[in-house]
């Protein structure tokens, strides 16, 4: 895990995480921020369809969990469920929502790359924005800890980050390779049943502005291709804010579900 205050290209890590979620800068030189680009106070869309139709089973992992609204939502529908974090802010945030929403969540902090105490634990595996977050020695130790910490014909629902754009709208960065995911994966006991495009809901905060207001310092470490995509999104996110009814916006991702192999 990287704790330097300067990004390695801007790859998150737990410390940056939790600055996020207690409204501090997420590292050194960055702008501070009230809101948490992926909190929009209720369960992904997404995830509800697969709940509607019957793809949830058993005891739930909901994984890098965050603040808790895809855990609280399959607990108010019945669901067991357990949401993990690194974060501990996010973890107790997590709490709080679950409290105010009348719902029985267990909410921990863990490392997903180990899931420790967690073995053959759970029938149906959440996991809304974590994958691309991971470096690849991360991806492939989270890969397998999710598959220990599973039963057998367990099922992973997985989203991550794609490559292009939803009505302009590009993903933060790091998008992640159809083949990472299927030698990752494959590689670790799953096999993938559905691999395909998908979106994931935000919020706009983050979304407009560039890399002007950064120190110098700070601009030279960002690899140049993310420098072009925060200034074309910035370009971007100033026509379309206005034309917005509200501050959500659809971001392209690529969904996987996939089984796990005894």
């Amino acid at each position: 895990e990287n704790r330097s205050t300067a990004p390695n290209g801007f790859r998150p890590n737990r410390e940056s995480f939790d600055k996020l979620y207690r409204g501090e800068p997420a590292f050194e030189g960055a702008p501070a921020s009230d809101t948490v680009p992926w909190d929009i106070g209720e369960a992904q869309p997404r995830l509800r369809e697969l709940e509607a139709l019957g793809a949830i089973s058993g005891e739930v992992l909901d994984i890098g969990c965050g603040l808790g609204d895809n855990a609280i939502f399959l607990a108010a529908r019945g669901h067991p469920v357990i949401g993990l974090d690194g974060s501990p802010t996010a973890v107790e945030q997590a709490r709080t929502r679950a409290a105010a929403a009348g719902v029985q969540v267990r909410f921990d902090v863990a490392d997903a790359t180990e899931l420790t105490g967690y073995d053959a634990a759970f029938d149906t595996v959440i996991d809304s924005a974590l994958f691309h977050c991971l470096g690849a020695d991360q991806q492939r130790a989270y890969a397998a800890a999710l598959h220990r910490a599973t039963r057998p014909g367990a099922r992973l629902f997985l989203y991550c980050f794609a490559a292009g754009d939803v009505n302009g709208v590009e993903a933060a960065g790091g998008a992640v390779a159809e083949g990472t995911l299927r030698d990752t994966l494959g590689a670790a006991g799953w096999h993938i049943d559905f691999l395909g495009p998908t979106t994931y809901l935000a919020n706009t905060a983050g979304f407009g502005s560039g890399t002007e207001e950064l120190p110098e310092e700070l601009r030279a470490a960002i690899p140049p291709e993310r420098v072009a995509t925060m200034r074309r999104m910035a370009e971007r996110m100033a026509v379309i804010l206005p034309l917005l009814d509200d501050d959500r916006v659809h971001l392209p991702f690529t969904v996987v579900h996939a089984t796990r192999i005894d």
